[in-house]
């Protein structure tokens, strides 16, 4: 499980990680009502997926998709962007603002539809995965702050082998001329504060998730950059 912990330091649901028994890495981001609309842009196209669920990252790293909710359809099957030293660019996530993820409360339901003769076993499975976590808290860099008139926040999603080496490029998945954009993004952003958090989710795969905010305005709420 990751959080966000946003500029007036309410702690919000970032989504949730796992690894299937089949090395697949998923993603299931965490979204306010309303907000499960995903524009997506990937190898040159554009699309709109309703009632979007999840992502899923290949166990090779090379391809992913998105999966939309309640049925098997998948977006798209864009390539991730080499980093080298095994790692890879997995996505840019960008949001319009804070409020899009939900609040963490003290007391949180989980309701899930399942045969009574598997509900224990599905129970146990799900406490199972929180004995011993660590829950990442993903923050921006307020160290050195920047005043923009309009901004978004932005999220580079990177995976690779435990333990891999922080990547500190430029490739980050930024939404550069998207047609999700109010306006296009400058051609060069230098000196951005970003602040970079590492995700141990299995014994051999490690997420790193760059956060960080651009300048300008989306046109909806969520929007995805793939790589290719």
């Amino acid at each position: 499980m990751c959080f966000f912990n946003d500029t007036s330091s309410r702690l919000r649901w970032f989504g949730v990680f796992a690894q299937s028994s089949a090395g697949r890495i998923l993603f299931f981001p965490s979204f306010t009502q309303g907000a499960h609309h995903l524009d997506a842009r990937h190898q040159g196209e554009t699309n709109i997926l309703p009632e979007f669920d999840h992502f899923t990252l290949e166990k090779n790293r090379l391809k992913s998709h998105m999966t939309s909710r309640q049925s098997g359809k998948h977006l798209g099957s864009p390539r991730t962007m080499h980093l080298g030293k095994d790692r890879v660019l997995w996505m840019g996530l960008s949001i319009n603002n804070a409020a899009i993820l939900p609040e963490v409360r003290n007391e949180t339901t989980v309701v899930n539809t399942c045969p009574p003769s598997d509900a224990k076993r599905r129970n146990d499975v799900f406490l199972k995965t929180r004995e011993g976590a660590v829950f990442s808290i993903i923050a921006l860099n307020d160290e050195h702050p920047i005043t923009i008139d309009e901004e978004f926040l932005h999220f580079a999603i990177i995976a690779g082998p435990s333990g891999f080496e922080t990547y500190t490029g430029t490739e980050l998945g930024f939404p550069y001329r998207s047609p999700f954009l109010a306006q296009d993004l400058p051609e060069r952003l230098s000196k951005l504060p970003v602040r970079s958090h590492r995700l141990a989710l299995s014994d051999d795969t490690d997420i790193q998730i760059t956060a960080c905010h651009l300048p300008g305005k989306l046109k909806g709420p969520v929007a995805v950059t793939c790589p290719s």
